[in-house]
């Protein structure tokens, strides 16, 4: 179980790395698969440096929490990606976004999963 824990974990790590590199060398392209528009200038940069970011930091912390076993590498990628579920349900309640409900549940499925990683794995 707890092996098979650590590839799951290891593989969306992989995902995140991959989707970071994405926005670097094809941002139109990354951008299209989260369902948002390429933006222009300023808020281009802000987009790419953004979620480039968000998406290293992730697989950055996921692998650190692996390699080393300490569980507190687990609660940034916890925090992102459930803050992100939490701030995707209030633009839908307080800015007429759509209700990206497969998102939410990714991103709730994600977490959770981490959360259970960081019990889990740290119990070595």
């Amino acid at each position: 179980m707890t092996k098979a824990l650590k590839i799951l974990v290891a593989i969306i790590a992989v995902l995140f790395t991959l989707n970071a590199i994405n926005w670097i060398v094809d941002p139109a392209a990354a951008a299209a698969g989260l369902g948002m528009p390429l933006l222009e200038g300023v808020g281009r940069s802000s987009q790419i440096g953004d979620m480039t970011a968000f998406f290293l930091t992730l697989s950055s912390c996921l692998f650190i929490a692996l390699i080393s076993g300490n569980r507190l590498w687990f609660y940034p990628p916890i925090m992102l990606v459930g803050i992100a579920a939490v701030v995707r349900t209030l633009s839908w309640l307080l800015h007429d976004a759509a209700f990206a409900v497969d998102m939410i549940a990714v991103e709730v499925i994600l977490a959770s999963l981490f959360l259970f990683a960081s019990r889990k794995l740290s119990e070595e």
